[in-house]
C-alpha cells in the first residue's frame, strides 16, 4: 500500500475511511465512557486520600483530572446521542427520501421560510456528519490540552518542590533561585495563554513572533503538542470551528467553577461539610458508616455512634501537620531528606505481590521514638476527663496509613459524651504559633451490653 501523502491513491483511501470512520468513533467513544465511568471511583478515593493527607501535588494532579472526566463523558455521550440521531436519519432518508414541502400543503409564507431555515434533508445529514466528527475530534483535543495543562503546571510545581520541599538550598538561595527559574517561567506560560485564547495573534505580527518563536519551540517540546498541533491548526482554519477548539479549555474551567460553586441547600442552619462537634455528628467520623467505595474519613474515626462495648477503637487519619508537630518537638527526628510527596517507590511492586516488607531494626527504633512523642503530646479527652492511650501506626480498611489506639470505658456513664482529639494546632489553619488545641470534638453514646449470666435456672415441674 502507497502511504506517500501527496499521493492519489492515499487520498481516495482516506475519503473512503472518512466515510467509514462513524463505526470506528461509536466503538472507540463507547469504550472511553465505559472507562472513564469506570474511572470515577478511583479518581474519587485517591483525591479524597490527598485532601485529608494533605498531599498538594496529588490534589493538583487529581482534582482537575476528575473534573475533566466528567466533562468528557458529556462530551462523547453527546456525540454518541447525535451519531445515534445521525443513523436515524440515515434509515428515514432510505424509506421516504428527501423533504416534500409541497406534500406539506403549508402556505407560500411557511413553505418559502422551511426551504430557506430547514432546506434539504441531505443538507441536515450532512450538517449532522460534520457536528458528529467535529465532536468526536474535540473530545481527544480535550485529552491531549489536559495532558499539556499538567506537564506545564506539573513542571513548575516540581520545580517549586524542588527550590522549598528539600534541603538542598538555603532559605535565602530557595527565593533567589524562585525569583530565577519561576518568574521568566510564569511570563512565558502567560505568553502561551495569550496566544492561545488570541488563536495565534503572537505568531501574526512580525516583532512579536520573533520573540514567542523560542518560547514556542522550548514548550512545544515541554507540553507534547507537537503531536497534536495539526489537529489544532485544522480547527483554526474553520472559522465555525475554530472557536470551539480555542474556548473549549475556558469553558471546562466555567463550568468546573460553576459545578463547585453551586448546589442545593435544604436549611438556613445547614452548613456544608461541616465537621462532627457537640451539635452535629458527620458520618466520616464513624467507620461502621463508611458504606460507600469513596468514603474517608474525616481526619479521626471511632467505631461507632452508639459504643455498647466497655472500650473504644479510635483512628486518627495521618496528616503532615502532625508529622510536623512531632518533629518540632523532637528535632532528632528531622530526616536529613524528607521523603514526604511525590518520590519513587520500589517497595509498592514488593506490596502488589501480596509480600509484607520487614523494615530494618533501626527503622523500628525510629517509629517507636516517633509514636512516644505522637502518645506525649497529643491527648484524648472524653467529656472533662483525660484517658490513657497507646496509639500504633496502621492502614485502616480504607488503606490509608494513621494511627489506632483503644480506650478503656469501663465505669464511664450511659448517654451521650464527647470525645476530643487535643494537640498542637495546624499551622496552615492557625496563624498563632503551635498551641494546644481541640482539633476535632465526635459525638458518641455508650450504651453497655448488659451481662447476661449463663447459667440457667432449673425448673422443677410438680
Amino acid at each position: 500500500m502507497n502511504n506517500n501523502h501527496s499521493s492519489t491513491s492515499f487520498k481516495k483511501l482516506l475519503d473512503k475511511l472518512q466515510t467509514e470512520s462513524w463505526q470506528l468513533e461509536l466503538i472507540i467513544s463507547g469504550f472511553a465512557i465505559y472507562g472513564l465511568w469506570q474511572s470515577q471511583d478511583f479518581l474519587q478515593i485517591e483525591y479524597l486520600k490527598a485532601l485529608k493527607q494533605d498531599d498538594e501535588i496529588y490534589k493538583f494532579l487529581l482534582g482537575p483530572t476528575i473534573n475533566g472526566v466528567y466533562i468528557l463523558m458529556i462530551v462523547l455521550l453527546i456525540h454518541v446521542i447525535l451519531r445515534g440521531l445521525w443513523i436515524g436519519t440515515l434509515g428515514l432518508r432510505y424509506v421516504s427520501g428527501e423533504i416534500d414541502y409541497e406534500e406539506l400543503g403549508y402556505t407560500d409564507k411557511f413553505t418559502n421560510f422551511l426551504q430557506v431555515k430547514v432546506g434539504s434533508f441531505d443538507r441536515y445529514i450532512s450538517r449532522l456528519e460534520n457536528i458528529c466528527s467535529s465532536l468526536f475530534a474535540l473530545a481527544f483535543l480535550m485529552v491531549f490540552y489536559f495532558l499539556s495543562y499538567f506537564l506545564i503546571m506539573g513542571i513548575f510545581q516540581f520545580l517549586v518542590y524542588l527550590i522549598f520541599m528539600t534541603d538542598w538550598f538555603s532559605k535565602t538561595t530557595s527565593i533567589i533561585l524562585m525569583c530565577l527559574i519561576g518568574i521568566p517561567y510564569a511570563i512565558c506560560i502567560l505568553f502561551l495563554f495569550i496566544d492561545f485564547l488570541g488563536m495565534g495573534i503572537l505568531k501574526k505580527n512580525e516583532m512579536t513572533a520573533k520573540l514567542y518563536y523560542p518560547i514556542y519551540k522550548v514548550f512545544n517540546i515541554i507540553s507534547l503538542s507537537f503531536i497534536y498541533r495539526p489537529l489544532v491548526y485544522n480547527f483554526l482554519d474553520q472559522k465555525k470551528a475554530r472557536w470551539v477548539a480555542i474556548y473549549i479549555l475556558p469553558f471546562y474551567f466555567v463550568i468546573s467553577l460553576f459545578f463547585t460553586l453551586t448546589g442545593n441547600q435544604n436549611s438556613n442552619f445547614q452548613v456544608i461539610n461541616q465537621a462532627s462537634s457537640s451539635t452535629f455528628i458527620n458520618k466520616l467520623n464513624y467507620e461502621d458508616q463508611l458504606i460507600e467505595k469513596e468514603d474517608m474519613i474525616d481526619f479521626i474515626s471511632i467505631s461507632s455512634k452508639v459504643i455498647d462495648k466497655p472500650y473504644m477503637k479510635i483512628f486518627v487519619g495521618f496528616n503532615n501537620f502532625i508529622e510536623d508537630a512531632i518533629i518540632e518537638t523532637d528535632t532528632t527526628l528531622k530526616p536529613e531528606n524528607d521523603k514526604r510527596g511525590f518520590t519513587f517507590q520500589p517497595e509498592k511492586m514488593i506490596q502488589s505481590m501480596g509480600s509484607t516488607n520487614d523494615p530494618e531494626k533501626a527503622v523500628l527504633i525510629k517509629q517507636q521514638k516517633f509514636l512516644n512523642v505522637m502518645n506525649r503530646i497529643f491527648k484524648i479527652k472524653i467529656d472533662t476527663m483525660y484517658f490513657e492511650k497507646e496509639f500504633i501506626l496502621t492502614n485502616n480498611k480504607n488503606d490509608r496509613f494513621g494511627f489506632e489506639t483503644y480506650i478503656d470505658l469501663e465505669g464511664l456513664e450511659k448517654g451521650k459524651h464527647l470525645v476530643r482529639f487535643i494537640g498542637p494546632a495546624n499551622k496552615k489553619e492557625k496563624e498563632t504559633k503551635t498551641k494546644i488545641d481541640t482539633l476535632r470534638t465526635i459525638p458518641f453514646w455508650y450504651f453497655p451490653e448488659n451481662k447476661i449470666n449463663d447459667s440457667k435456672m432449673e425448673i422443677q415441674l410438680d
